[in-house]
């Protein structure tokens, strides 16, 4: 009877130990794990936020700078003639010259004249350059002005020797009236906008990757991460692009819209989308969470350990409190047993 008694006891409390500690124990890394992701999201929001206003910033200065010559009515009266006008170049390898993020400056007019800085040759005609990628529909639309687009250098000239891809600035020039007089481009290498979005090894996301989507699909980055990453970066971002349908489609896998980002969820970390102004193109920086995850695992492993030694230690102090109410039970019953035969 007593013993039964005790082995009911001890089944019990290691029953509620046993609950006690697993639910606990889920409890709380749970809550750590749901609250570490929720601060890299929220820290990588704010830090690539931060990042993204600085190339804004930068891409604001360009556009200012285009103002210079758009503006400028020694090359807008250039533009309105046929004959070339030898005083536009020099005004073109000023600016350029001014600033180590320019490459080059090509003009293009109505008129037919073409001017470029002096490091470029062999530019493509106006009437070539209307047949590239929405040209046509961009010289026509009276509301757009300005647009950013990523184009290989070799599209432009015709001698090229270096087939890095480019941010191009391509701006309308025109007139009091709003005619367009013509096209001016400003060409700055592509390196230059991932490097505002790249952190260091040192710095609180270092290691970080940088991704350009261009507008029909196509996903850039400064060096090659590997077919595997591309495509796990292009799974989270978007659906495949057919070539009848020269659009992207987002794929909503776990996204969410927060501070002018938008939050994605990609393997092991967030991938965090920004739209670039006057362009169809967008930013994706990629911030692991790898080493996060790691930290966590580590957590999981300690307190494995530790609930399998609490486990141990309080059956240890089960099978002794048993032992305490259940023994002297037995040996009050015997004595009584003893008595009552004498």
């Amino acid at each position: 009877m007593f013993r039964s008694f005790g082995r009911n006891i001890r089944i019990v409390l290691i029953l509620f130990i046993t609950v006690y500690i697993i639910v606990s124990s889920l409890i709380l890394f749970r809550t750590m794990e749901k609250r570490s992701l929720g601060m890299l999201r929220q820290f990588s929001v704010q830090y690539t936020g931060q990042q993204h206003k600085n190339a804004l910033l930068f891409m604001n200065w360009l556009e200012e700078t285009s103002k210079l010559i758009s503006n400028n009515q020694v090359v807008q009266t250039a533009l309105g003639k046929e004959a070339y006008d030898p005083v536009v170049s020099p005004i073109l390898e000023g600016i350029r010259s001014s600033s180590g993020d320019i490459l080059g400056i090509y003009v293009w007019g109505e008129a037919g004249g073409t001017y470029s800085s002096i490091n470029v040759s062999g530019l493509l005609s106006f009437q070539e350059m209307k047949q590239e990628r929405g040209m046509e529909q961009f010289l026509q639309n009276k509301q757009r002005t300005a647009r950013w687009i990523v184009e290989n250098r070799s599209k432009l000239m015709s001698s090229a020797t270096d087939l890095r891809d480019r941010l191009l600035l391509e701006v309308k020039i025109q007139n009091s009236d709003g005619a367009v007089l013509g096209l001016l481009c400003l060409e700055v290498d592509l390196n230059k906008l991932y490097d505002f979005y790249l952190s260091g090894d040192n710095t609180i996301y270092g290691g970080n990757e940088v991704y350009l989507l261009t507008e029909t699909g196509e996903l850039l980055s400064p060096i090659d991460p590997g077919k595997e990453r591309m495509q796990e970066i292009r799974a989270a971002l978007m659906s495949p692009v057919t070539p009848a349908e020269e659009e992207v489609q987002e794929l909503a896998i776990d996204s969410i819209q927060e501070n002018n980002a938008q939050v994605h969820k990609a393997g092991e970390g967030l991938i965090l989308l920004y739209n670039l102004p006057d362009s169809a193109d967008r930013i994706a920086t990629y911030i692991s969470a790898a080493s996060m995850n790691a930290e966590l695992r580590t957590l999981k492993y300690i307190l494995v350990g530790l609930n399998i030694a609490i486990f141990a230690a309080f059956c240890v102090l089960i099978f002794m409190l048993s032992g305490s109410i259940t023994v002297p039970m037995k040996q009050l019953l015997q004595k009584i047993n003893s008595t009552m035969k004498n």
